[in-house]
């Protein structure tokens, strides 16, 4: 039998949840982006529209950028390409044999917390509120294990842990 491809979703957030405020990532944190660049390079990066407008129209480069819309008008900049549904998702990136690395936002994660394999969720210590929060992981689903943590420095705004989900 086929296997599907894996399919992991990925994000930071305050302990509050807020994952962003008026569109944009509102911290500079170093260790989340690499821990980000090192997951979606060479895979394939599934967004929704706002987090794909929130790149100015460049690509992330060395990545299959995926943008899932229900809007067949949507205009995509070069380097993007639209999918309507997360089944075709799932089988673009299946197609491909890369893993379906997704990575906002907000609507975009709930449309596969059901079916995601994995979730890596960097928890940023500090608790300003923003507009766009996620629900607390659902500890009766997955279970977490930290896989790295590090100290506020130069390179990171806040003390931070990153928590690798499985399913139970």
């Amino acid at each position: 039998m086929h296997k599907m491809a894996e399919k992991n979703l990925i994000w930071a957030q305050t302990l509050d949840g807020t994952i962003a405020i008026d569109g944009h990532i509102p911290w500079h944190q170093k260790a989340d982006l690499q821990f980000f660049k090192q997951s979606t390079i060479h895979e394939a990066a599934l967004m929704g529209r706002h987090t794909m407008a929130s790149f100015h129209g460049r690509p992330l480069p060395e990545r299959l950028n995926l943008v899932l819309t229900r809007n067949h008008d949507l205009e995509v900049p070069e380097g993007f390409q639209k999918v309507y549904s997360v089944a075709e998702a799932e089988k673009v990136a299946d197609n491909a044999n890369l893993k379906l690395q997704v990575i906002g936002g907000k609507p975009i994660y709930e449309s596969f917390m059901d079916t995601a394999d994995t979730l890596y969720v960097t928890y940023l210590q500090t608790d300003f509120s923003g507009d766009v929060k996620m629900a607390p992981v659902d500890l009766t689903v997955w279970q977490g294990e930290v896989i790295d943590q590090g100290p506020a420095d130069a390179d990171n705004d806040y003390d931070w842990r990153l928590v690798k989900y499985t399913r139970q």
